[in-house]
């Protein structure tokens, strides 16, 4: 879930304009904790974006890895091309296994209303324009399934890395399609991109609420400063101290 919260976060970079590397600089809360200051970067070859929560993802462009980082625990781990094969694979043979073709029609019908609704998704824009750390912003409501609530305030001004919307593209379909392994999630996939065209620009404002099994949790972020320039190459390294431990996705394709 916490992936695909991110993933839709990054979508927004695919339709901004593109220029120079970009630090940003926000400040953001987590289910109502005192605000504090994050930093992210955005590169032609690498994103890293940091999260209310204190996590970091990080994406290398060049050789498709995709790394979470929790500062918290001091631990991060790391997400290959191959795993997201493995991944992929793992989810068409469950939902093409025989257990699942020999359940009742009713029940199938059931558990294809319940998976199809679940990544349902739409923006709206509201018709507010705010104007934040300088920049002009729309400001639009996401909703996905009963998973995740937002509104966010995008801003087509903030000019981003030519190189990072082909690169990023790539990284987004090889998620799409395993999200098209799913069955039933795969019927909602070309209505999830129609809505996903709205939004233009990049979030420089969001408030978020994600409900998991029940759990609650709510998040704000608020861009209040960008720097372009060059970024160092230390930036898209993992700190230092840092434990390496195996990825959920890792986990689960592991799983029967």
């Amino acid at each position: 879930m916490r992936i695909a919260a991110t993933t839709l976060a990054l979508f927004a970079l695919a339709s901004a304009p593109v220029f120079a590397d970009l630090t940003i600089t926000s400040k953001a809360t987590h289910d109502g904790g005192a605000p504090q200051t994050t930093v992210s970067y955005i590169a032609g070859d690498h994103v890293r974006m940091s999260q209310p929560d204190g996590k970091e993802v990080m994406v290398d462009f060049a050789s498709g890895n995709f790394t979470m980082m929790d500062s918290a625990k001091k631990q991060y781990w790391v997400m290959t091309r191959a795993d997201w094969d493995a991944m992929s694979a793992k989810m068409n043979a469950a939902m093409n296994s025989p257990e699942m073709k020999n359940l009742p029609p009713e029940v199938q019908a059931k558990m294809e209303a319940m998976m199809g609704g679940m990544m349902k998704v739409n923006v709206e824009k509201t018709g507010n324009v705010r104007t934040i750390a300088g920049y002009k912003c729309q400001e639009f409501n996401v909703t996905v399934g009963e998973f995740s609530k937002s509104t966010e305030c995008l801003t087509e001004d903030l000019k981003m890395p030519a190189e990072s919307w082909a690169k990023y593209k790539e990284f987004s379909d090889r998620l799409k399609t395993m999200m098209a392994a799913l069955g039933p999630m795969a019927k909602n996939l070309g209505a999830m991109q129609e809505q996903f065209k709205k939004l233009k620009g990049f979030p420089i404002a969001t408030n978020t609420t994600v409900n998991i099994m029940g759990h609650t949790t709510t998040s704000t972020t608020e861009v209040t400063s960008v720097k372009d320039g060059a970024i160092g190459p230390s930036v898209w390294q993992v700190p230092a101290g840092y434990t390496k431990v195996e990825s959920p996705m890792q986990k689960m394709a592991k799983s029967r």
